[in-house]
């Protein structure tokens, strides 16, 4: 429709515009979380994705990964290498998307093929990141689900409207995930590891019900520990706590002294002030199982509000203290909190207890910025407020 009005092909400058052959990666994800085999879906998106390929084209490089979509960025591509070569995918690996990244920066790659958007990223943030990304290197990204040719206006309507519904998916299985769990806490069932004094074991009145995979995680209870004496120290901690009003160093200072009658827990070197406090805010004690006290991703993990927990439905398991036991042990903590040093002193104290250095590294009118560890932590100047140091201190423990 443009062409020139003369043959230009003897010039030097002139190529023909199929006589370039771009070379193409494949990019595909798989999720953990979705009951997805990776060796099909995998297979399945390098078929999808392979229709983007010209006649006697084929993929440069493979990469892809088996996580959540849900990650951010610098955690993608985390899995070894080893560990994806016992999952039999029949699909070559030269990486992740890290790998991916990698390859571009090295001009290894002119373009990136996949099945569509939503295998690069459930959330629209960082797929928008990825492609702008790989677009300023040159580097376009070719979904096999989108229209191909005609104009970008179309192209694009189609992507934009692909990565919104990828994240309202994501938020979807997340909300029918949590539905899920709180049926499962609800019902008395177990989340997350037993605390002291307790072991699982399965529920014989809920036998796992057979999956697409195989049968699906068995439900578990909490029953107390077989050794006995571990019961009697969760009760004696509570006591100490809630009759002597103790500190938790003081109270892990008397169960050192008698390891005999206060056996540690498998793996734990010694008894620290910081497990003491768990145990006393620990309401599995109780009877009733509990789910909800921390929101977010493990590692960024927030308290939330008594009043968001889910209680089970009816005791669960054997109690070691009562409810009205453990309600006046926490309202002895809360005033043993109020009552301690500022909010300052309980930081650094933690920071201590944790080995970690707390270090002002930058400040203005407003706040200082310190480092602890790798991670830094903003704060206002002055005074500490209880609110502020609690969440200071849950980020340090986070990073533990």
């Amino acid at each position: 429709m443009f062409d020139a009005p003369i043959d230009l092909s003897d010039l030097p400058g002139y190529q023909p515009a199929a006589a370039s052959r771009p070379r193409t990666a494949f990019l595909g994800r798989c999720s953990t979380k979705d009951n997805q085999d990776p060796r099909s879906s995998l297979a399945g998106q390098l078929a999808e994705a392979s229709r983007l390929l010209g006649p006697g084209e084929a993929f440069v490089a493979h990469f892809w990964d088996v996580e959540s979509g849900m990650l951010g960025l610098d955690e993608r591509s985390q899995i070894c290498a080893e560990d994806y070569a016992r999952l039999g995918v029949p699909v070559p690996r030269d990486g992740g998307l890290g790998e991916l990244l990698e390859a571009v920066e090295r001009g290894e790659v002119d373009r990136v093929a996949c099945e569509r958007i939503g295998r690069v990223a459930r959330d629209m943030l960082p797929s928008l990141q990825i492609e702008r990304h790989l677009l300023s290197r040159g580097v376009p990204i070719d979904c096999a689900n989108e229209p191909q040719g005609g104009m970008t206006t179309g192209r694009l309507t189609t992507r934009r409207s692909a990565q919104m519904q990828a994240e309202i998916g994501r938020h979807e299985l997340m909300e029918m995930s949590m539905r899920g769990q709180r049926q499962h806490a609800a019902n008395g069932y177990r989340h997350g590891p037993p605390c002291y004094g307790y072991i699982a074991e399965l529920d014989p009145d809920a036998p796992p019900p057979a999956g697409r995979f195989g049968e699906r995680r068995p439900k578990m209870r909490l029953a107390l520990h077989p050794d006995g004496r571990r019961a009697d120290t969760v009760a004696q901690v509570f006591r100490m706590r809630r009759l002597e009003r103790l500190g938790e160093q003081e109270i892990a200072r008397r169960l050192a002294r008698d390891l005999d009658r206060h056996p540690l827990a498998d793996g734990q070197a010694m008894w620290c002030g910081r497990q003491v406090r768990r145990m006393l805010a620990q309401p599995k004690y109780t009877g009733y199982q509990v789910y909800g006290r921390r929101a977010g991703r493990q590692g960024r993990e927030r308290p939330t509000p008594i009043s968001a927990w889910v209680w089970s439905r009816r005791p669960a398991h054997p109690a070691i203290v009562t409810v009205e036991e453990w309600h006046q042990t926490q309202l002895v903590s809360a005033q043993l909190r109020a009552s301690r040093s500022t909010g300052w002193d309980r930081v650094h104290a933690a920071a201590a207890e944790r080995g970690i250095a707390l270090l002002p590294v930058r400040e203005n009118e407003t706040h200082t910025m310190f480092l602890a560890g790798d991670r830094q932590i903003v704060v206002p100047r002055g005074g500490l407020p209880p609110v502020v140091a609690d969440e200071v201190i849950a980020l340090l423990e986070a990073d533990r």
